[in-house]
């Protein structure tokens, strides 16, 4: 995928706020033994979150 340039100072910062509010609601998940509900290919899915992963692309 490549990057683009946003003109709008609002819109680039929506993906790096969505991609912390998906690492925190991973780390809620984890410490409260809850499933982590994702939308992927038009479904909802429960997900068990046992430990966080660091990313190798992710802080």
């Amino acid at each position: 995928m490549r990057s683009k340039k946003v003109k709008d100072a609002d819109l680039a910062r929506v993906k790096p706020a969505l991609l912390r509010a998906a690492q925190q609601a991973r780390r809620t998940a984890a410490a409260t033994f809850t499933p982590l509900v994702i939308y992927k290919d038009g479904r909802t899915t429960k997900l068990a979150v046992v430990k966080e992963k660091r990313s190798k692309y992710g802080k």
